[in-house]
C-alpha cells in the first residue's frame, strides 16, 4: 500500500508538471490572499482562468418597447456588444453579483430577478465559464448600454447564443 501511494504521488506530480515542493509553495502563496471576495490580482486570475471553470451571472434586461439591453465591451478578450454580467466572487451569492453588476456597470437597481437558463461555455476565449442567465427588471434608465430589437451584427460570438435563446423564450 505504501509503495502504491508513493508511486501514485510521483505519477501525480510528474503528470501535472509541478513537483510536490512546487505544489506546496503554490498552495502556501494562494493562502496569502486575504480577501478573495474582493477579487484576485489580475495575473493570478488570468492563470486560474486557464485551469478552472468560473461562474458568470449574465443579465437580460428587457424592455417590451425598446428591446434587449446590451453594453459595449472592448478589451483583450472581446470587442462588441454583449449582455452585461460578471463573474461570481468567492462566497458571493447570485443575487449579490447580479445587483452589483446592475449598479456598477449600469447605474440601476433591479426590481425583479428570475433565473432563465445555464450555459456551459467550455471553449471560451477567456477559459471555461459556466454562465447563468437571469431575466432582470428595473424601473430606472440604464446609464450605459443600448436597447436592441434585433441582434446587432457586432455582438460578441459568445453571446449570440444567449440572444437566440432570449428570442426562443419570447421574452422581449
Amino acid at each position: 500500500m505504501v509503495l502504491y501511494l508513493r508511486s501514485f504521488t510521483i505519477f501525480f506530480y510528474s503528470k501535472h508538471m509541478l513537483s510536490e515542493k512546487e505544489s506546496k509553495q503554490l498552495s502556501l502563496l494562494l493562502k496569502k490572499i486575504d480577501n478573495p471576495h474582493e477579487g484576485l490580482p489580475q495575473p493570478i486570475f488570468d492563470a486560474l482562468c486557464d485551469l478552472v471553470p468560473f461562474v458568470a451571472c449574465e443579465l437580460a434586461i428587457v424592455d417590451k418597447k425598446k428591446g434587449v439591453l446590451l453594453t459595449w465591451r472592448e478589451d483583450k478578450w472581446w470587442h462588441g456588444w454583449h449582455f452585461p454580467g460578471g463573474l461570481l466572487r468567492f462566497r458571493e451569492n447570485f443575487e449579490e453579483r447580479i445587483e452589483r453588476v446592475a449598479w456598477e456597470e449600469l447605474g440601476i437597481n433591479l426590481s425583479k430577478i428570475k433565473f432563465l437558463f445555464p450555459k456551459n461555455c467550455n471553449q471560451g476565449a477567456r477559459g471555461h465559464v459556466v454562465s447563468l442567465f437571469f431575466l432582470c427588471e428595473t424601473e430606472m434608465t440604464p446609464k450605459k448600454g443600448k436597447f436592441f430589437k434585433k441582434m446587432p451584427k457586432n455582438i460578441i460570438d459568445a453571446h449570440k447564443e444567449f440572444w437566440k435563446k432570449i428570442q426562443e423564450l419570447k421574452i422581449n
